[in-house]
């Protein structure tokens, strides 16, 4: 039976891969040392297993909570987190039941905006994340960056896409492209152009919509950027440099 949706792609052939998952990568451990406060009362969406959230509690931070639309993420980061020290919960980014300004931290990493597969859901998403954070606030967010793949050799592959798309009468933008592994094995039916979707977001969209909600963007980057230690102040400083890897925003509400 065919995987519908990238919740069915995390509930099935991703869940082992993430399930057991530790440590902090590169731009987690920067973003969050640098821009976090350990005292602050912290939320993160999208925690899968609780990976990002048990690190945290290991460097120090305190007042933690975590949610996911997966299930069986959640018993599983319950598991791994035996003190009960960290707030695990099921919930969906669009429709949270959080009270409003509920946090003075907010964790949107691990692109989880990009697997809302709907333009209208993650608008919604974005305004939950919002309302949730208290003024003042911090939010940290990830997205899949489009203009990376169209500025490596993975371009050709977009080429093919595209082309696919217009001989079949495909009616979906190039900014969404099948998973190319899953479970950690090559997604061959990536080739047929198969779903689920992640979205890839352009730097100016990803800035535009951000910005549209409310929220007010103090740092942005790239993964190349923060590789060498830095964010930019704003987006078009990060125009003027190369943008390579995922794209991270620091942003105060």
């Amino acid at each position: 039976m065919p995987i519908i949706n990238n919740k069915e792609v995390y509930s099935t052939v991703e869940f082992e891969v993430w399930a057991d998952k530790k440590g902090l990568n590169e731009a987690e451990n920067y973003l969050i040392l640098k821009y976090l406060k350990k005292n602050k009362k912290t939320v993160e969406a999208g925690t899968a297993a609780g990976r990002i959230l048990l690190e945290m509690k290991d460097l120090g931070f305190q007042y933690l909570y975590g949610y996911d639309y997966v299930p069986e993420f959640i018993e599983q980061a319950k598991q791994r987190e035996a003190s009960q020290s960290i707030s695990f919960e099921v919930q969906d980014a669009t429709d949270l039941s959080y009270e409003s300004s509920g946090f003075e931290q907010i964790i949107y990493l691990q692109q989880i905006v990009c697997f809302i597969e709907e333009e209208e859901k993650r608008l919604k998403a974005l305004r939950e994340a919002y309302r949730i954070l208290k003024k003042d606030g911090t939010a940290l967010f990830s997205f899949l960056n489009f203009e990376s793949r169209i500025k490596s050799p993975f371009v050709v592959y977009l080429a093919y896409l595209s082309m696919l798309r217009r001989f079949s009468g495909a009616n979906r933008s190039i900014q969404y492209i099948p998973w190319l592994k899953l479970g950690g094995k090559y997604n061959f039916l990536a080739l047929l152009d198969r779903g689920p979707y992640p979205y890839w977001y352009k730097v100016q969209e990803a800035h535009q919509i951000l910005t549209q909600v409310g929220f007010k963007i103090v740092a942005v980057g790239s993964s190349y950027q923060i590789a060498q230690g830095k964010m930019c102040d704003d987006i078009e400083s990060l125009k003027q440099e190369l943008i390579a890897g995922m794209l991270y925003f620091v942003c105060k509400k």
